[in-house]
């Protein structure tokens, strides 16, 4: 769930009380961590991605997710050929 990011300036609040360079420094720190977090976390999901895909091999990539709704799609259209036919079959008997 995320969740929206807050419009009060909780900075300048902490700088009131413990100044103003130690408050940046503090922001600054903060800030930093969130984006390491939100690294690993787009990293993490890359290498768990790659496991999935190259070293399980369960997830296909996306040229065969392509290659097979194309192979779907030729199918059908197949299908619908013949069905056609037997429908002028069956109305010409």
């Amino acid at each position: 769930m995320k969740t929206k990011p807050s419009s009060h300036d909780w900075e300048e609040d902490l700088s009131k009380l413990i100044g103003d360079p130690l408050a940046f420094q503090l922001g600054y720190r903060v800030r930093q961590f969130k984006q390491q977090t939100q690294q690993i976390k787009q990293d993490s999901e890359q290498m768990l991605s790659e496991y999935f895909r190259y070293e399980l091999d369960l997830l296909p990539s996306r040229s065969e997710i392509e290659n097979f709704n194309q192979q779907v799609n030729e199918l059908e259209n197949r299908f619908n050929e013949i069905d056609a036919r037997i429908e002028r079959m069956t109305k010409a008997q």
